[in-house]
């Protein structure tokens, strides 16, 4: 069979169960942006929704309408991407819109003057992540000049911690004192929006002093702590498990080279396995000779080359046969590989790696693996 993203949506209601009991009374606003990081958005919503999410975070208005189409109610952030969209994405689906520059502030109050509509504004503060946000040093004057808008509709403020993991520690305690200034000022402008938000997945579990009503939880949600050191304070099970089958097994000895002679020697007699996933799946073809893969609940080395539909491992012992199934990260038995594991391999993030999963690859929703 060819390659397929088993989705294990009893594992999703698992971790929004978890997360949503570390982080309470705060509630969770379940970001499934970029179609839920490839394990799709509808049927991540339904579950994320029946478990009691909050609501939702999503990368375009074209998911919100998605959503609002498919009938979900519940409170929808469109994070990026809506400026200069059509005036029916902001009127007509009741979608709140992040304003992360003064520009998209003054965007929108001028569109809620137009339209007769109050649009719903999350107003971002970059606290010391550096990448976007209304700097935190020209919050007294943001602040004094909405105070004056008449016509959006301002329902959070928030920012986004650089919190990692336990190293950014220090970093994240700072930016959270710098949050709690700029709320101090707003009260004292009578700037008070009902809700405010900072944590992201790995501050939400690690850092129980930061402030807000709500959390914004993504790739934890699906099963990949974001870091070791948060995947330690809480048990997560992953979402989505990739897999491939064995086409072809050959006997490999000591000193042979597998696929081909320059591409990697073997270092003891094994077998060498075909397996039918390549890098037209999304998979990173630089993953090779440095990522493991699961065979049998076990770990193999993932090695010599990858073709744009196949790639090769190494096994030892009994022989592996045809139809077999790899695993290239999720779980099979008792193991399981991370995303975090693979990410730093590639110098990229934990989320990329579903996200880069081509959407042909076919997408096997259920309960239960």
């Amino acid at each position: 069979m060819p390659p397929l993203a088993h989705i294990n949506l009893t594992a999703l209601a698992h971790n929004f169960s978890a997360l949503a009991s570390r982080v309470a009374p705060k509630r969770v606003l379940a970001v499934i942006k970029w179609d839920a990081y490839g394990h799709g958005l509808l049927d991540c919503a339904r579950v994320l929704a029946d478990a009691g999410a909050w609501g939702f975070g999503v990368s375009s208005p074209a998911d919100g309408i998605t959503l609002r189409k498919a009938g979900f109610d519940l409170p929808i952030l469109v994070m990026t991407d809506w400026v200069g969209k059509p005036q029916k994405c902001f009127t007509d689906y009741n979608l709140s819109f992040a304003a992360t520059s003064w520009y998209k502030v003054e965007y929108l109050e001028s569109l809620s003057q137009q339209t007769g509509v109050r649009i719903s504004t999350h107003l971002k503060f970059d606290t010391g992540l550096g990448r976007v946000g209304i700097h935190h040093t020209k919050h007294r004057e943001t602040l004094e000049q909405l105070a004056s808008f008449k016509h959006l509709k301002l329902d959070a403020i928030y920012s986004h911690l650089a919190y990692g993991g336990i190293q950014d520690r220090a970093r994240g305690l700072q930016q959270i004192a710098t949050f709690n200034e700029i709320m101090h000022t707003a009260r004292e402008l009578g700037v008070t929006p009902p809700l405010t938000h900072l944590a992201n997945s790995a501050a939400a579990v690690a850092l129980p002093e930061v402030p807000g009503d709500l959390v914004r939880t993504g790739i934890a949600l699906y099963g990949q702590p974001p870091s070791p050191t948060v995947a330690d304070l809480l048990p997560l099970q992953p979402v989505m498990t990739l897999t491939g089958t064995i086409t072809n097994v050959r006997k490999i000895k000591r000193g042979h080279g597998f696929p081909a002679p320059h591409f990697w020697k073997a270092p003891y007699d094994g077998w060498g396995v075909e397996i039918d996933l390549g890098f037209s799946s999304g998979y990173p073809r630089t993953m090779v000779n440095s990522a493991q893969v699961l065979y049998n609940g076990r770990r193999v080395p993932l090695v010599g080359v990858m073709s744009r539909d196949n790639s090769y491992t190494f096994i030892i012992g009994e022989k592996p046969q045809v139809g077999e199934e790899i695993v290239f990260w999720g779980k099979q038995k008792d193991e399981t590989i991370f995303l975090y594991e693979l990410s730093p391999l590639i110098d990229a993030l934990p989320y990329e790696l579903t996200t880069w999963l081509n959407p042909k690859v076919p997408r096997s929703a259920s309960p239960s693996l």
